[in-house]
């Protein structure tokens, strides 16, 4: 019988992010548990702060700690647990004498095959995707903004609108197919994961043949790929990579993260030749991809729908309310005829 496994996601759920580990632990043996109160045998953690939920779980524990924005006392919060692995590029230090907590050096894992779109046309304007981070000051997201107003690099997002860019979201799908369109992306992290982490587009863009453009200090593993740039201007946006330097690119990448991917399975006592999912864990992963694009267009299209009734319907309801006043049937007034008199 496999072993079982629970993914959890307190704060938020990276999509993406999600589909790498669940595609990871299934093709390692586990079966998934995705609802129910059993308990699994091994919990992953993706990302913040579970509290006290499961302080009662005395099985294996392995947390990727790639946000990098909560500085936790696993042990404290996992009393219980058999083992703690923390993946994690930034060594915790010995801020933990806990002999059940063990640093494994590592990124998440990446499954090349469910990313790749391998493609021949390619868009020579850099994009940038992601949502528009609050970040006053910040020198990079500046440059960057600057180039985007002037039209040498395209966003996609949500919230560019707090400071006069037009965009829209994507789905993961959409964003994924993007890239793969694209020779080239800016990237841009909070200042707290700078020379601690990884961007996601690290590994994502490279895997099609999309080259980053990330701040300085930022590439910790060596990808395929990532150019660190001292700064985000014009001279970087120009840049240019043939269709040939692509398809090296998406080659380059695809071995090195499942050579990663092996590796990081190693580490955590797991069979690395299980370390890539098999054609139907692929199928099912790519399921769900689809499932999560149909359900992110629906919620844009009932959102464009009500953004265009919504001043009809107001309208309509201020007519309405008139006609009710005239007819001496507005709620306000059978309100004041039902109150006794003084």
């Amino acid at each position: 019988m496999k072993p079982s496994c629970r993914i959890v996601s307190s704060d938020f759920l990276d999509g993406d992010v999600y589909l790498n580990v669940r595609g990871f632990y299934a093709a390692a043996g586990f079966q998934l548990l995705d609802r129910g109160n059993a308990s699994p045998e091994l919990l992953v953690v993706l990302r913040g702060d579970n509290g006290s939920s499961w302080s009662d779980f005395r099985g294996q524990v392995h947390v990727y700690d790639y946000v990098k924005e909560y500085r936790v006392d696993w042990p404290a919060r996992y009393p219980q647990a058999a083992s703690i692995q923390l993946i994690s590029l930034e060594n915790p230090g010995a801020s933990s004498q806990d002999p059940r907590l063990r640093w494994v050096r590592g990124y998440l894992p990446v499954l090349p095959a469910l990313w790749s779109r391998p493609t021949l046309r390619r868009r020579q304007r850099p994009v940038h995707l992601s949502n528009y981070k609050r970040m006053p000051g910040d020198a990079f997201q500046e440059q960057l903004l600057a180039l985007i107003r002037g039209g040498l690099v395209e966003v996609f997002g949500g919230r560019w609108q707090l400071v006069g860019v037009p965009s829209r979201a994507l789905s993961y799908r959409q964003a994924n197919r993007l890239i793969a369109a694209s020779a080239s992306c800016f990237g841009l992290m909070w200042p707290y994961q700078r020379g601690r982490t990884l961007s996601g587009r690290m590994w994502q863009a490279p895997l099609n043949g999309c080259f980053v453009f990330s701040e300085p200090d930022s590439d910790l593993l060596g990808c395929p790929g990532v150019i660190e740039a001292p700064r985000f201007d014009g001279e970087t946006a120009a840049r240019r990579f043939s269709p040939q330097q692509c398809a090296v690119l998406a080659l380059e990448a695809d071995r090195f993260w499942r050579q990663h991917s092996a590796a990081l399975a190693a580490d955590l006592g797991l069979d690395p030749a299980s370390a890539q999912p098999s054609r139907r864990q692929l199928f099912e992963l790519r399921l769900l991809l689809v499932l999560w694009d149909l359900q992110f267009q629906v919620q844009q299209l009932l959102g464009a729908l009500g953004a265009c009734l919504s001043p009809a319907l107001a309208a309509l309801r201020r007519r309405l309310a008139a006609v009710a006043r005239a007819l001496g049937l507005h709620p306000r007034q059978l309100r004041e005829r039902r109150r006794p008199h003084q």
